[in-house]
């Protein structure tokens, strides 16, 4: 196995996937580890000049995918950190949205969050264990939720964080 440094730009934009293994445990991220990245963003955000800045490690494997399906990339580091960012990448999307800037709600859509011109599952860039996986399209489609899971308790916690502006 090799590790380099690689740019989040890197590992979200293209056509690809990110498949979390069913061995892999499901979201479980809380408000301490969210509080621990927002700061992260907060800080960088209010920086004159910013650096660049390490979220932990990502590591993926490529698997054997279908010759007309996407690239898929096994996630088996870094799940909760890069399904957190997609959360927060909806939330800037819906933002964007809002505020009627419609070709850049329409970028984030198309070039981070989905493979715009896939269908089914390999429309997904991030395709989370069974468990989560319904809840995490929903949140990624705008779908309203009534269910209790930790996927929406992370949208909710940043949409309060978002709004109080810190």
């Amino acid at each position: 196995m090799q590790a380099k440094e690689t740019k989040l730009q890197d590992i979200i934009e293209g056509t690809k996937q990110y498949v979390i293994p069913l061995f892999q445990r499901t979201y479980s991220w809380t408000n301490k580890e969210w509080d621990v990245l927002w700061k992260d963003i907060v800080e960088l955000c209010n920086m004159k000049n910013p650096r660049t800045h390490f979220i932990g490690s990502i590591v993926n494997m490529p698997t054997m995918s279908i010759p007309e399906g996407v690239a898929k990339y096994l996630l088996i580091d870094g799940q909760q950190r890069l399904t957190t960012i997609f959360i927060l990448l909806t939330l800037l999307r819906n933002k964007a949205n809002e505020n009627r800037n419609i070709r850049f709600a329409d970028e984030i859509n198309n070039t981070l969050l989905v493979n715009q011109y896939k269908d089914g599952i390999d429309h997904y860039k991030l395709m989370p264990t069974q468990v989560d996986r319904e809840v995490y399209q929903n949140i990624i489609d705008g779908k309203p939720n009534e269910d209790e899971n930790q996927l929406y308790s992370a949208r909710d916690g940043f949409v309060h964080r978002i709004a109080r502006g810190s």
